[in-house]
């Protein structure tokens, strides 16, 4: 592995939420922001213009995404940016591949690192939702088609933002095969010795108005000791929001 030259950051690599969702809700708007026109976006199996053709699973996710990072680490270590159930990802990643692939990961908007926390932060999303609005969400969760992916987004999207009005118009179009699949597959999981071990390498950002909040992670039994944590303002895609604060936060911490 070549060394970046070290006036140069890190190749960066984003990783998305969901899990399903398609990384183009992210993509596009940073893209356009100017600093991340260079990042490379992982795109999860079963989420691009072409469906997956085998069930995908969390897995089979960790191994795509494992490909496509080492396949970005020729010109020295990567940067990961993890938004959401990237999270998750990025954490299974420091914990799989080489130490000197991964320089460091900015966990966004993270769940807390066990199963039982992420089921917590769910709660709590869908605790947002009016009984009207639970109730067209529901069925449409059961579903496997990309319209009602896209549909339980709409309703989901104020409970995300901690706001009804003036929400940000974001491109979320949910793969309901994946997240079933790779929601199935997680199995009772337990990250906290992966971000214990990694602390040094790692930036956890927290929404002021997200469901998945600090107050959430620490509560359920993410211990943030020696972590470098940071705030956005906004919810669940507070980043997107704020891009201009988000740059900043980048910026500081050498990313780009």
């Amino acid at each position: 592995m070549r060394t970046a030259p070290p006036d140069r950051p890190s190749p960066v690599v984003f990783l998305g939420g969901g899990p399903g969702l398609p990384v183009a809700y992210a993509a596009d708007p940073l893209r356009r922001a100017g600093f991340a026109r260079d990042w490379a976006f992982f795109e999860q199996p079963g989420c691009g213009a072409e469906p997956s053709s085998e069930p995908v699973t969390a897995h089979g996710v960790c191994a795509a995404a494992a490909a496509f990072v080492a396949g970005r680490a020729g010109e020295g270590a990567v940067s990961l940016v993890a938004h959401s159930w990237g999270a998750w990802l990025a954490l299974a990643l420091l914990d799989r591949l080489p130490p000197e692939t991964i320089a460091r990961a900015v966990l966004l908007h993270p769940a807390p690192p066990t199963r039982a926390g992420l089921d917590a932060g769910v709660a709590a999303l869908f605790g947002r939702l009016s009984p009207e609005a639970m109730g067209r969400a529901a069925p449409l969760m059961a579903r496997t088609d990309a319209e009602a992916g896209r549909s339980v987004m709409t309703i989901l999207l104020p409970a995300y933002c901690g706001r009804e009005t003036d929400l940000p118009d974001l491109d979320l179009a949910l793969a309901p095969p994946v997240y079933h699949g790779v929601s199935a597959s997680l199995g009772d999981y337990d990250q906290r010795g992966i971000v214990a071990a990694h602390a040094d390498r790692l930036t956890l950002v927290f929404g002021e108005a997200d469901a998945f909040s600090r107050e959430l992670y620490t509560r359920q039994g993410g211990d943030l000791t020696g972590l470098d944590v940071a705030a956005l303002p906004g919810g669940h895609f507070g980043f997107l929001e704020d891009l201009a604060g988000f740059e900043r936060l980048l910026r500081a911490r050498g990313v780009i």
